[in-house]
């Protein structure tokens, strides 16, 4: 369609909201596959969103500033190397699942299910981390102040965004693009993002330390919330939401690897991930819409197809590794389209920058303007 990237930037991460709204949706609906509690694992979303939405907000950021060339040449990187770790997880699951249907008894199907599983996880980069509160009595009430809070977070974000105006979209204050009160109003977002993670690291830290004097015993994949963890992680999110920004990718390309070495349940995973991915996605194609980046008609398009098509995608994948009881074809499917998008990506930038003078290629593009 000959969209520079910084647009095309923008249409993909649309596109990438459409599915996460599709896959929440759907998923908001389903319960854990082994114990008494939702499928999505919000403790996991309070300790690592906030800070992946705040990384995705400065991500769109950069998108606008910096030269064409070299979000193409980053963005063959990145995808080259999510395509080749996809498809040797793929090969890697084919092998050990046609190992498992060779020895055909029960108790080997049962292990390859969990095998097959946590290798897909891994390869579509998600983890689920047991949840350390659901398991208390009062978990409706506290689950809804926990979403109605992170919601909270989120449209904070959106408000601040849409206040300091930038690019083609006029400040509702008067703020020129690039003023102080319009730097003043991005930044702010710093403040307003911490105060949120402070009090989800407290609230976590309380619980883990509430079910340690209870004596709990922790299984294997439960993650602890301790004083590390409630730091480390978050900190790592915040550089998975920069990239989601950046290049209009999902956020998990840095939060699958962080997250590799943990035990996962397939389901749970996957539905923890699509809900970041909403909140994530949503800050950055604010962002992309005030900064003139998205092309209103095909932003609809792609939206609509990434809604669609996850909506269908869900059904037939699951009626396919249910029926079949195989997953490394999806997996392998995935990485194949990856690496072929990584080629295809760094033909067409070697094909629009011929001819065109260095200079030109790695100027920086103004924050305000339209340029790019």
């Amino acid at each position: 369609l000959e969209f520079k990237p910084k647009h095309a930037i923008a249409l993909s991460n649309f596109t990438i909201l459409g599915g996460a709204i599709a896959n929440t949706v759907v998923n908001s609906r389903r319960r854990h596959p082994h114990l008494d509690r939702p499928l999505i694992d919000w403790d996991l979303i309070l300790a690592m969103e906030p800070l992946t939405i705040f990384g995705a907000v400065f991500g769109s950021l950069l998108s606008k500033i910096l030269p064409n060339l070299l979000l193409t040449v980053s963005l063959v990187m990145i995808l080259a190397f999510m395509g080749q770790r996809t498809f040797s997880k793929g090969l890697k699951m084919f092998r050990e699942e046609s190992r498992e249907v060779q020895r055909g008894s029960n108790g080997s199907e049962l292990e390859l299910t969990s095998r097959s599983g946590e290798a897909l996880n891994q390869c579509e980069e998600y983890l689920e981390f047991q949840s350390d509160t659901e398991a208390n009595g009062s978990q409706a009430s506290g689950l809804a102040c926990k979403i109605t809070t992170l919601t909270v977070c989120f449209a904070g974000i959106c408000v601040l965004t849409v206040l300091k105006g930038g690019g083609r979209f006029p400040s509702p204050f008067g703020f020129d693009c690039g003023s102080t009160g319009f730097w003043l109003l991005y930044f702010s977002a710093v403040p307003w993002v911490l105060i949120f993670a402070i009090g989800f690291r407290y609230q976590l830290v309380s619980e883990f330390q509430q079910k340690l004097r209870q004596g709990y015993s922790f299984s294997q994949g439960e993650v602890q919330w301790d004083a590390r963890n409630t730091i480390t992680y978050p900190l790592l999110c915040a550089l998975a939401g920069l990239l989601a920004g950046l290049f209009g990718v999902g956020g998990g390309i840095v939060k699958g690897p962080l997250m590799l070495e943990m035990g996962i349940v397939p389901a749970v995973a996957s539905a923890s991930a699509a809900a970041m991915i909403l909140y994530t996605s949503a800050a950055a194609s604010t962002s992309y819409i005030v900064f003139g980046l998205l092309h209103p008609f095909y932003g609809a398009v792609f939206f609509t197809l990434g809604l669609v098509c996850t909506a269908t995608g869900q059904y037939v994948v699951g009626q396919y590794v249910k029926k079949y009881n195989r997953q490394s074809p999806i997996v392998l499917s995935i990485g194949l389209v990856i690496l072929v998008s990584s080629v295809l990506v760094a033909v067409n930038t070697y094909a629009s920058v011929r001819g065109q003078a260095w200079g030109d290629l790695f100027a920086l593009h103004g924050v305000c303007g339209s340029d790019a």
